[in-house]
């Protein structure tokens, strides 16, 4: 034995085990790598290249974020560690593998070594530590499942099986450690520490050298043939989402940025029609994008997004995890059959989801739920088969333009309203910068129209120069899109776009989040380039102007919209605006709010719940003990009204747009 640390390789087999192990490694790398060729060819390579190549540092550093640093994985401080731990164990350890076949295989024959001397001696220090990290991880895990058992995990045998695999591989490892150092007793045998405690163990077992040579042959080939079926194993079993995570937080790196965004499919006004429409939603396995088999891959089943749908908990058959998974399945099994038609998707499934991007936001892989559904919902309605409610919605947009199926007197009504408190109409001027746009909630709904006039008395009395096109309005779309009929939002969206150039608007302020995101986001396909400001952006910055105030000072709770908070990250503008009164926190807040129940098209639909999510939700608010719950939509503010009377609470808690807690400034 040489004097110098170095890393001893197959001292103990026999000769000629060098290259025996490469003939048994042979076909477990043959069906790892035609497994990869599957997966990859699946995703498109293209797609991969696009999405570098359209920004290197920002593919580079989702990958870091998301998939090496696991950011998200560790808001669930223990199971994230638990993860850290496993993850980066196998990295280490498969980085250590590597090094010692350059070491043994390349740098050997060429008379040169990398494992050797100090380097060596760091390499087994690094390598133990890990291992046993790994162990830790994989042991914690392993209780998880058949011990504590979490109600979000799943609890499929494979998964159970690939731990027991890995923990086998990780034991086996140290236990070969420590038998060849107890036979080979090489002086720096103290820097594989766990090695050499369990060497120093074996000191007492009486087993002749010859045995313990036998015995460590046999394990050793039993530790290579199982890390060998690990590595095949991984394109096809929950293994790939260590490849397809770490791809897709690369290529969907927006879900991160911009959660609950729709993909525009078509642009309808450029379209031949006569061509008819291209393929839109997913019946089939056939309509899956190479983007969305991304998606399905890097699921690791770990049931975050159930923990916070908003329709699951409110007894929904909707499971957003189920969606992945289903679609999952259905495509690994390469079932061509109709996702309806089988069953696999139901109507109330479907069409329970908010589209509240909760699901979204907690994925620790970028994964969007929500999208897989609106595109499941989309070739819902391209068959016509929407539930009654939402047939009865898009009928009202169609014929109505608003989907209350209401007529425009009421619009007029409210025009003459605002007319009385000073609010100019778009109809008598000349030209107009700035609209007010009200929304369908604040024309028709009685609740929102008195937030609507407070809205507006509050920028007519702080000086900001706007105009309202009430009686001209119509619907955004929103619903239209939300339920899966996207024909119908672009015609909407059309006229909306058409209506507001035609009027030199450059900048829209509007009440409802949904208007709101439309207009900020989604119409950015359709050309659509006006600015747009949420009311709570005019009103903090009016509030920071000195020319509002707060008018209320508590205590009050603040039930944060999903859109603005979740989906625009606007949490703290409401915060600011009520400062100085006592904002009571409830338990889900800002961008983890819980929602209403209205988003979706649910405030419109009729799928049955066991309890509704504005009782849930309500019932949550009230545990802060405030008086007053301030919302920051006029569909919240309905759904949570209703929930006051349901619940028979009208007494205890009053429920107030943020606009209705505040005053002009000089009216002291």
């Amino acid at each position: 034995m040489s004097a110098v640390p170095a890393r001893e390789n197959f001292v103990l087999m026999p000769e000629g085990t060098d290259i025996i192990i490469y003939v048994v490694l042979a076909p477990f790398a043959a069906v790892f790598l035609y497994g990869l060729y599957l997966r990859l060819g699946s995703y498109d390579l293209g797609l991969l290249w696009r999405a570098f190549k359209s920004s290197p540092g920002g593919f580079v550093r989702s990958i870091i974020e998301f998939a090496w640093a696991q950011r998200r994985i560790l808001r669930d401080a223990r199971a994230g560690l638990m993860h850290l731990l496993i993850s980066y164990g196998i990295l280490v350890l498969f980085i250590g593998t590597t090094l010692v076949f350059i070491d043994n295989d390349i740098l050997r024959p060429l008379k040169a070594r990398l494992l050797v001397g100090d380097f060596y001696l760091a390499f087994e220090i690094l390598l133990d530590a890990f291992g046993l990290l790994l162990i830790a991880g994989l042991t914690y895990a392993l209780l998880r499942r058949t011990a504590t058992k979490p109600s979000r995990l799943s609890y499929r045998r494979e998964y159970l099986a690939i731990l027991w695999l890995l923990l086998f591989i990780g034991v086996t490892g140290f236990l070969l450690e420590g038998i060849r150092i107890y036979l080979r007793s090489p002086s720096w045998s103290l820097y594989s520490p766990v090695g050499a405690l369990l060497a120093a163990s074996m000191g007492g077992l009486n087993v002749g050298g010859d045995a313990l040579v036998t015995a460590y042959r046999a394990l050793w080939w039993i530790h290579a043939v199982a890390s060998f079926a690990g590595v095949a194993a991984l394109p096809f079993t929950n293994l790939l989402h260590i490849l397809a995570a770490s791809l897709n937080v690369a290529v969907n790196r927006q879900h991160a940025k911009a959660p609950g965004l729709i993909e525009t499919p078509f642009i309808l006004s450029k379209l031949d029609l006569e061509a008819g429409l291209p393929p839109v939603g997913i019946s089939s396995i056939n309509d899956i994008k190479p983007r969305q088999i991304l998606q399905l891959d890097a699921c690791t089943d770990c049931g975050r997004c159930d923990e916070v749908c908003p329709a699951l908990i409110a007894g929904t058959p909707l499971s957003p995890r189920m969606i992945v998974q289903k679609l999952r399945r259905a495509w690994w099994d390469r079932r061509g059959e109709d996702l309806f038609d089988s069953n696999a998707f139901t109507l109330e499934e479907v069409y329970a989801c908010t589209t509240c991007g909760a699901c979204e936001y907690a994925c620790p892989v970028l994964i969007s739920p929500m999208e897989l559904i609106v595109e499941l919902r989309r070739a819902l309605a391209l068959r016509g088969s929407v539930t009654r409610k939402g047939v009865e919605t898009l009928s009202n947009l169609a014929r109505s333009r608003n989907p209350f199926g209401l007529g425009q007197d009421e619009r007029a009504r409210l025009l003459e309203e605002l007319a009385q408190i000073g609010v100019r109409r778009v109809e008598d001027e000349e030209s107009v910068e700035t609209v007010y746009w009200v929304g369908c909630m604040g024309a028709y709904d009685p609740r929102a129209r008195q937030v609507v006039k407070q809205v507006a008395s509050l920028l007519v009395s702080a000086g900001v120069r706007f105009a309202v096109m009430s009686s001209e309005e119509v619907c955004n779309g929103d619903p239209a899109r939300r339920l899966g009929e996207e024909g119908r939002y672009q015609e909407l969206a059309e006229e909306v776009i058409g209506l507001l150039k035609s009027r030199g608007v450059k900048e829209v302020i509007t009440h409802c989040p949904h208007c709101f995101d439309i207009f900020s986001r989604q119409y950015r396909d359709l050309g659509a380039e006006f600015s747009v400001v949420s009311h709570i952006q005019m009103l903090y910055k009016l509030v920071r102007e000195g020319r509002l105030k707060l008018a209320e000072s508590g205590p009050l709770t603040i039930h944060d919209s999903c859109i603005l908070a979740r989906m625009h990250g606007l949490v703290e503008e409401p915060r600011e605006v009520l400062s100085g009164s006592e904002v009571r926190e409830p338990r889900r807040r800002g961008r983890l709010t819980m929602c209403c129940g209205a988003g979706g098209g649910n405030y419109w639909l009729d799928i049955k719940r066991a309890r509704r999510e504005n009782l849930l939700r309500l019932e949550e608010l009230m545990e802060t003990g405030a008086a007053t719950v301030v919302t920051e939509c006029p569909f919240c503010l309905a759904m949570l009204e209703d929930a006051r009377r349901v619940l028979g609470v009208e007494d205890r808690v009053s429920v107030k747009d943020v606009s209705e807690l505040l005053r002009p400034a000089d009216k002291d």
